[in-house]
Parts: C-alpha cells; sequence; structure tokens
C-alpha cells in the first residue's frame, strides 16, 4: 500500500552483490506499476517450485515435464513485464547517475535465457543438466540487472564510495520512474547518507533526494553536517538509548 525504499550503508549490494538483489530491485519496480505482474510471478514461483521438487525427488519424466507449460506461460509473461520496465527506466537511471557520477550508468536486462532462443528451446536445451542437478537452470528466476559504468561492469570500475552513488542513482531513478507510470507516491528512507561520501558527493546525493516526489525520512549521526541543510523543512527528531524526542 505504500511504496517505500532505502538508501542505507548496505545500498552498495545493488551494485556488489549477487542477480538476487538486482531482481529484487526490479520486481519491486514492477509491482508497484503493473497491476497483474504479482499474480504472474506467484505462478511462476509454484510451478518452478513444484517442477524442481519433481527433480529432486526423481519423480518420473512425465511429471517433471508436466510443470512446463505452466513456467513457460508464466515465465514469458514474468520476462516481458521486465523488460518492458528496464527499457522505461534505464533513461531515469542514466539521467540521475550522469549527475552524481558524471557518466551515464548502462542498465541492461539478462532474462534468464540465452537471447537468441525463447524460453521453450532453451528448457529443451538444459533438460539433460536440469535431470542430472535436480535443479531447472533456465527461466526469469536466472535474470539479472546488467549494471554498466564507461563501458565495464560497475562493480569492476567503481570505488565502494561510487557504488553507493551508482545504486542510489538505480533507486532514485526508479521512484521517479515508477511516479512517471503513476505509481503511488513512495516513501525514502535515508540512513545515515555521509557514510563513505566526501561534502561534495553527499551534497550531489542530497540534491538528487529533494527533488523526488517522495515522503522523505533521513537519519544522521552528525545533524550538524552543512549538507544536511539543503533539505526540506520538516518534522526533527532525537534519538538516544532508545527515547525520541521531538525537536522541531
Amino acid at each position: 500500500m505504500l511504496p517505500a525504499q532505502a538508501i542505507d550503508p548496505e545500498v552498495h549490494r545493488l551494485i556488489e552483490g549477487g542477480p538476487q538483489e538486482r531482481r529484487r530491485f526490479m520486481d519491486w519496480g514492477v509491482f508497484h506499476v503493473e497491476p497483474n505482474f504479482v499474480e504472474h510471478w506467484k505462478r511462476y514461483q509454484r510451478a518452478l517450485r513444484q517442477r524442481n521438487a519433481a527433480l529432486r525427488t526423481g519423480q518420473s519424466v512425465a511429471a517433471v515435464r508436466a510443470w512446463d507449460p505452466e513456467l513457460l506461460d508464466a515465465g514469458e509473461l514474468v520476462a516481458g513485464y521486465r523488460a518492458r520496465y528496464v527499457d522505461t527506466l534505464r533513461p531515469h537511471v542514466a539521467t540521475v547517475a550522469e549527475r552524481l557520477l558524471g557518466a551515464p550508468l548502462e542498465i541492461g536486462l539478462h532474462q534468464g535465457w540465452a537471447s537468441d532462443r525463447g524460453l521453450g528451446e532453451s528448457l529443451e536445451a538444459a533438460w539433460p543438466r536440469d535431470q542430472e542437478r535436480g535443479l531447472t537452470h533456465t527461466g526469469p528466476h536466472r535474470a539479472d540487472l546488467s549494471v554498466r559504468f564507461a563501458g565495464a561492469p560497475a562493480r569492476d570500475r567503481i570505488s565502494r564510495g561510487q557504488q553507493k552513488l551508482a545504486a542510489s542513482a538505480l533507486l532514485l531513478g526508479q521512484l521517479r520512474c515508477d511516479a512517471e507510470l503513476g505509481s503511488s507516491v513512495a516513501a525514502l528512507l535515508v540512513d545515515d547518507p555521509a557514510a563513505e561520501l566526501d561534502a561534495g558527493n553527499l551534497e550531489r546525493l542530497l540534491g538528487e533526494v529533494v527533488e523526488l516526489p517522495a515522503q522523505l525520512f533521513v537519519t544522521a549521526l552528525d545533524p550538524g553536517n552543512p549538507a544536511l541543510d539543503g533539505l526540506p523543512e520538516g518534522h526533527r527528531f532525537h534519538v538516544e538509548h532508545g527515547a525520541v524526542t521531538r525537536l522541531i
């Protein structure tokens, strides 16, 4: 009911972490702009769990492959939603990254199977390996969002502090994109934004944050940081030893 995202000291995992982090990021965005997405995502996950269970327990080929039609139908719909969303998201992320990092981020979707094959053909090709290892090796559950900076994977090209800015560009671009597509007003939680950022980068990040069409919550270990002066006026609280005191 309330879309909420967070920029916190662990946000760099969106760049540095595994594909599951970026799939979660993509699906969060699609969920809030495509009302039917979650139904097909759940269908796909259910068919995938049943197919994998049949593989692991050594059931007959017919019992395993009985799940393929549902897997194909739901999987192609899930992949289609993701592909359309990433196409819409791309320019928003590039624009925010240009301002934060001095160059755009390039994002692309790896759908979870070879781009020169359909999902059905890929399932057939992977069948011997699926049987051998008791696992479905191809499909939207193997998807990933590629994030490139200056022509190379972002995690290999930029520092930890820049990874925070790059991940923030993904999240801020997503909130702008979803608002444009009609999503409800979101809440953005910004936890200790000064962590791993110098004054200039912090100022640029907060400059992007305050322009968002979102309700904003910011925590800071140093409330006297001059970069925080640019935040919009709102209520201010002090938290100490579990006690919350309203200051403004």
